[in-house]
């Protein structure tokens, strides 16, 4: 087994760290658990599990052009017979395995929100010594996702006591 490249990685994770301080923002990553379906209702139930990445490297969105051809190009052989075209957004995401759980691993079933959208993962790559993930994925257009909101507790609750007096006559 060959040893690790010690300056590698700290050159990958100082890179890494650059991207954030230029494009850092905070993204939430879902992992789906079980889904099942209640046939007589027909209502859909999971479990999720999720984990704030509070500085993920976010590029900018693409727009990219998807062509559909349907079976009247192939079969009709016409010059004037096309597919459909339509433009979807794909937004690359780099994420570093230091900002997530250690047990947490990213699958094609997981799906990313990020400024109250929802993304759907298309790709996942990793970097070299396992530092991170780049991850390309899809807007999905006219979805509400879901969200597991997470609270900041305050430094003055600490101090807060109750306490309660009552004279018994």
């Amino acid at each position: 087994m060959t040893r690790p490249n010690y300056n590698l990685i700290k050159f990958i994770k100082r890179c890494i760290r650059q991207m954030k301080k230029e494009y850092g923002n905070t993204i939430t990553v879902y992992k789906l658990g079980t889904a099942t379906t209640n046939y007589d209702t027909g209502v859909k139930t999971h479990t999720r599990e999720s984990a704030v990445v509070r500085r993920a490297v976010v590029l900018p969105a693409r727009l990219l052009r998807e062509v559909t051809q349907t079976i009247s190009l192939i079969s009709a052989n016409k010059q004037i017979v096309q597919g459909g075209s339509y433009d979807t957004g794909k937004r690359h995401f780099i994420i570093e395995r230091s900002d997530v759980p250690s047990t947490f691993e990213l699958a094609m079933d997981d799906w990313i929100v990020y400024d109250g959208n929802r993304y759907d993962i298309t790709a996942i790559d990793e970097f070299e010594y396992k530092t991170a993930w780049i991850v390309v994925a899809k807007k999905i257009e006219g979805v509400v996702p879901e969200q597991d909101l997470y609270g900041k507790g305050n430094s003055y609750m600490l101090d807060m006591t109750q306490s309660v007096t009552a004279t018994i006559v």
